[in-house]
């Protein structure tokens, strides 16, 4: 990769180091205490708050460079996010009920060309282009709740807590969902057109249930320059529809700030289409179930402390291409004396191909080791280090590093 390519993330840490010591103190201090970098926009962006409009702008870049693998190489990615969120009782008087738009302006390389793994060394990789992302709206009817719209369904089914400062793409949606579905599932990076209904028992306690559009890329063979904008709205087209249900405790929306809460949950999700049976012939649909754990085990004060954290998901062994995956890990928050925002983290991720599958993969594996710097509340930066175990699940591939650094910033 060519130095201006590379040297992209290395730009923007130097540039915010030089801001950072050129301030005046006073000056300092008041930018560096900002929850985004742009500020209240003169005092527009609290007055569009309090009318009902809600703005959200924030780029994440990274630089990462791999060894062993397929070959040994480096770099750099990025992603924008935009979106609104709009309180429509606020806005418009429709009570109850919430507005919401987003777009991704996604660019660079992936790394998993030269490491040749399964899993994802990025949760940030994906197909180049500026495209649409969800398009919702929301509205209560006293504990039932519905979401119709252009939906991701990783951002509320299985969901995550502790695991959520990993880089690796597989400790958000697990592998074996991912990737024995159609095209990865209405999930980061293309949402399905789809609803979703939830029943809030209590404060924590919920059931929900939703259903998607079964080929969020809108092509069987996974072409992505077909609905590389977002903008290509086809339903069914022979692909079957998604659907995923879910129960679930979150002691997190109760917590006290003095116990130890956990959010477990367990779940299943279903696609129509026909799939391929490794054995040959075809099969009406493919599906698995799920169960995920997050708890706090040491709490110092707040959200200081140390959370651990478990996912297992099965899918059906005769047409799956993971059998099984696991991924677990544990997450300290302020493991360092005066660095309370700062988060440790490290983790495993286990996929099992499946036996019945007429190649000779076993299993991927990966170890990922992280830590998040909050440089301020609006900017933090991550290095990051991964050790890929049978990339691809193919024996005869070397292991695989990966050495990143993230940096994170909300306008």
């Amino acid at each position: 990769m060519d130095f201006s390519s590379s040297s992209r993330l290395w730009l923007v840490v130097s540039i915010l180091s030089l801001s950072h010591s050129s301030l005046s103190e006073a000056a300092e201090q008041s930018f560096w205490k900002r929850n985004q970098l742009s500020g209240d926009w003169g005092g527009k962006r609290d007055s569009w708050s309090q009318r009902g409009f809600d703005f959200t702008f924030e780029y994440t870049g990274e630089l990462i460079g791999t060894s062993g693998g397929i070959s040994s190489g480096s770099v750099y990615q990025g992603l924008g996010y935009g979106g609104m969120d709009i309180d429509a009782q606020k806005a418009f008087g429709w009570n109850g009920t919430t507005l919401h738009i987003s777009t991704l302006w996604i660019h660079g390389s992936s790394p998993g060309q030269y490491a040749g793994d399964e899993l994802g060394v990025s949760n940030i990789d994906a197909y180049d282009g500026l495209r649409l992302l969800q398009v919702f709206a929301e509205k209560d009817f006293g504990k039932l709740n519905l979401r119709i719209g252009n939906l991701l369904a990783d951002e509320e089914f299985i969901g995550d807590h502790y695991s959520d400062t990993f880089v690796n793409d597989s400790f958000g949606q697990p592998a074996a969902w991912s990737a024995n579905t159609l095209n990865g599932g209405p999930a980061f990076y293309a949402p399905g057109l789809g609803l979703r209904l939830r029943y809030d028992f209590s404060e924590a306690a919920y059931i929900q249930a939703g259903i998607y559009d079964g080929d969020t890329v809108d092509d069987a063979a996974g072409d992505p320059s077909i609905n590389q904008h977002g903008l290509h709205f086809e339903l069914g087209n022979g692909q079957g529809w998604t659907s995923l249900y879910e129960i679930g405790y979150n002691g997190f929306n109760v917590d006290d700030n003095t116990g130890l809460p956990g959010w477990y949950r367990a779940g299943a999700w279903h696609h129509s289409a026909e799939f391929e049976k490794h054995a040959g012939g075809k099969s009406e649909g493919n599906g698995g179930i799920y169960a995920a754990m997050d708890q706090m085990v040491v709490r110092e004060k707040g959200d200081q402390g140390l959370g651990v954290y478990w996912c297992l998901g099965v899918s059906e062994r005769d047409r799956s291409r993971f059998q099984w995956s696991l991924d677990a890990g544990a997450s300290y928050q302020g493991l360092f004396s005066g660095r309370d925002e700062d988060t440790a983290a490290i983790g495993l991720i286990y996929g099992r191909h499946s036996r019945e599958a007429s190649s000779p993969r076993s299993h991927e594996r990966v170890l990922e080791l992280t830590y998040k710097y909050q440089l301020s509340p609006s900017v933090y930066l991550q290095p990051d280090i991964q050790w890929i175990n049978r990339p691809g699940g193919d024996s005869s591939i070397g292991d695989a590093w990966a050495f990143g650094l993230r940096v994170g910033m909300e306008f």
